[in-house]
């Protein structure tokens, strides 16, 4: 899928260039004339990043900038301020008005392009990144284990979760089911790493819900460290009651699945969640392939 740039700038030549350098390298383009085209496009679209000139007709880019990151979908998107403007003062207000890069005219188009994609690459790190553990979110995991089965590199998966979760988080309210969970993932990355020996991977689905990756010899000791750790320091863990949490893994392995079979393995670690959340008092479950 091309990556989308919305480039907002009112002299042909300079738009024609950046769109040029741009689709050469995959982007696929969209021109706004002026500040309120730039907002509609940007909208519109949804674009990976909005190259903005400050000096455009109607509504010019320092309040198209402020009035982006001032709204809390939009604020999201990249921008990239293009433009003479030059002295320092004119840098600092770009910035602070919300442009996440400044680069002048004349500018190397080398650079420029570097530049964007580095601001792309950035955000789209950010954006799948789960808020409340900054690990990465469900679509990194995804394409995480995508790339896994696409190298045919086999590897355990583990799915951690609490039974009793919601309950809790009923009983203690938001905040504090969410250092509880802050808490838990910096417990399942550390494990994780002492098992991973450097090439883990930790994410966060959301609620209490962790994938974490491992060579296929290492999963079953891990699974087994995840179950006595977290039951073993739950009070620590989770402030209030946590009587009722029990830590629940399922492992499955990927060795049998063919490249793209993401979803086969998604039903592999569903059934043997199912079945391990059946145990009693949670544990652990493992396919083995």
């Amino acid at each position: 899928m091309f990556k989308k740039v919305v480039i907002a700038e009112d002299d042909d030549a300079i738009a024609h260039m950046v769109s040029m350098a741009l689709g050469d390298a995959g982007f696929l383009c969209l021109r706004a004339y002026d500040g309120d085209e730039a907002l509609r496009l940007v909208r519109a679209h949804d674009p990976d990043l909005l190259v903005l000139d400050w000096m455009m007709p109607r509504v010019d880019g320092i309040e198209v900038a402020r009035r982006l990151k001032s709204d809390v979908m939009w604020s999201r998107t990249p921008i990239l301020m293009l433009t003479a403007l030059a002295s320092v003062e004119q840098q600092v207000e770009g910035l602070e008005a919300g442009a996440d890069a400044y680069m002048t005219k004349p500018f190397d188009l080398r650079e420029f392009g570097a530049r964007a994609k580095a601001l792309i690459r950035a955000t789209k790190r950010e954006r799948e990144r789960n808020p409340t553990t900054d690990l990465p979110g469900s679509r990194a995991i995804d394409e995480h284990l995508g790339e896994l089965l696409k190298a045919g590199k086999p590897a355990a998966v583990l799915h951690i979760d609490l039974l009793g979760f919601d309950g809790y988080a009923d009983a203690v309210g938001f905040a504090r089911a969410e250092d509880g969970v802050r808490a838990l993932a910096k417990r399942v990355l550390e494990l994780t790493r002492e098992h991973g020996d450097g090439g883990a991977f930790v994410g966060h689905l959301g609620g209490s819900d962790f994938i974490t990756v491992v060579a296929p010899e290492r999963g079953e000791d891990l699974a087994a460290a995840l179950v006595a750790a977290i039951n073993a320091n739950r009070a620590e863990l989770f402030p209030g009651d946590a009587s009722k949490l029990a830590p629940v893994v399922a492992m499955a392995t990927t060795a049998d699945l063919p490249a793209g079979a993401t979803d086969q393995l998604a039903r592999r670690l569903g059934a043997t969640m199912r079945t391990a959340k059946q145990t009693d008092g949670g544990g652990y479950v493992i396919w083995r392939g």
